[in-house]
């Protein structure tokens, strides 16, 4: 990720209290758009960056490798072992480096990471959100498999990192539009079609006024963010641009111009500023299922799990001849762990904990082995309750289901063989 939005001038610095928000009177026999009529609290516009710390944040971007995944402008591409991102897209497009058989093989089970967003363009960003974004990572993109990673990184980075991806003063925010006319615009426009705006009243999906091309269609579906965030993400003057020609602010872009005016533009964003949210709901992590009754090998275990998702990240490079992954070599800000689920010897030797000694993996957690741990705390994430202290598995990546996480428990406390129980 996920998988641009905005902070508008609301919430942060020094903020004075304006009006209270009315609310919208419907019609007879309608239901009225649940948009804030009052302005919102402003905050000081954001000023040109420290050039120190704009420097110290370019170095950081390469020091989280974010160009594993991103694009971005200023910062080399990786080699391509270290590319996740340019390696999926080759092999989906049959030009990397292997058999017909294995790229058949591994297309098959690619499900993320061959669209990811660019980092260019990135002024049209609120700096104070980037900085706040990076250590505490959401799902923006909810069409997108994968999501940003829970980086274990201090705010003083994030600061740096803000700083460089958004080194410029803001512009002057726009006039203030009409939001009720915004939201009509939302679903005439058929914005609904591709993204969804959680929090407001439903938007209904009306086809685009003109039809888009089906690739065209599909990579807009695929990297559409979810609109709740516009207010905290992008710059409000910033915003009415991108409404206006995506393209014109960031080339490669998903989104199409649609064809709005600036006036059109200006009332949608004035909804997507001032409507009224519900707050993000708090999902139900679901319950471990019991153990199961009949005896389970590390072959099935190996075959649903480690051998299906997580050597990827952590394999012995020896093992795998190439990159480790950052599960075992370190990376995206992690120490080393060498960590290798490519092998049962790999497995049944543990991880490097924080004092550099190995422990293993099914040293009891939260209640849990450390490995069942690790990956219940994933589901926990996705729910929006992070555990603290535990990094959730795999990281920004989909869980893996509870019938597999139930399988590995039970293989543990069948005695964890490798051959057959």
């Amino acid at each position: 990720m996920p998988r641009g939005l905005f902070i508008v001038a609301l919430l942060l610095g020094a903020c004075e209290s304006e009006a209270p928000p009315t609310e919208a009177v419907a019609e007879p026999g309608q239901t009225a758009p649940a948009v804030v009529e009052a302005p919102r609290p402003v905050r000081a516009p954001e000023i040109v960056a420290d050039a120190a710390a704009v420097k110290h944040g370019q170095a950081l971007v390469s020091q989280y490798q974010c160009n594993r995944c991103h694009d971005i402008t200023g910062v080399e591409p990786p080699e391509l072992d270290y590319d996740c991102a340019g390696c999926h897209q080759q092999i989906l497009a049959g030009t990397f480096e292997a058999t017909p058989q294995e790229l058949a093989q591994w297309q098959g089970r690619l499900h993320s990471l061959d669209e990811v967003p660019s980092l260019t363009h990135t002024d049209r960003f609120s700096r104070v959100w980037v900085a706040s974004f990076l250590p505490d990572a959401h799902d923006v993109r909810p069409n997108l498999p994968a999501s940003m990673p829970r980086f274990a990184m201090p705010s003083q980075d994030a600061e740096a990192i803000a700083a460089f991806l958004v080194p410029s003063a803001e512009a002057t925010a726009p006039e203030v539009g009409d939001p009720e006319r915004g939201r009509a615009l939302l679903e005439s426009e058929g914005c609904a079609s591709c993204h969804r705006m959680s929090g407001v009243p439903s938007l209904a999906a009306h086809p685009t006024p003109e039809p888009l091309a089906a690739d065209v269609f599909a990579r807009g579906q695929k990297m559409a963010p979810d609109l709740r965030f516009a207010r905290d993400r992008m710059r409000p003057a910033a915003m009415v641009e991108w409404i206006v020609d995506p393209k014109a602010v960031k080339p490669d872009a998903a989104m199409p111009a649609l064809g709005v005016t600036n006036s059109e533009a200006l009332d949608i964003a004035s909804y997507l500023l001032q409507a009224e949210l519900e707050p993000v709901p708090v999902g139900e992590v679901p319950v471990l299922p019991p153990v199961l009754e009949r005896a389970v090998t590390y072959a099935e275990v190996h075959e649903r799990i480690f051998g299906k998702i997580c050597r990827h990240c952590h394999s012995d490079p020896d093992v795998v001849i190439g990159d480790g992954g950052p599960g075992y070599d370190g990376g995206f800000g992690f120490r080393k762990r060498a960590f290798d689920l490519s092998t049962y010897e790999g497995l049944r030797s543990g991880s490097l904990g924080d004092d550099g000694k190995r422990r293993s993996v099914f040293k009891d957690v939260e209640g849990q082995p450390r490995i069942i741990a690790h990956l219940l705390a994933r589901h926990a994430e996705v729910a929006g309750q992070p555990v603290e202290g535990v990094r959730g598995m795999p990281l920004g990546l989909p869980p893996i289901p509870m019938d597999d996480i139930v399988l590995l428990k039970t293989w543990i406390e069948q005695g964890r063989k490798k051959g057959p129980a």
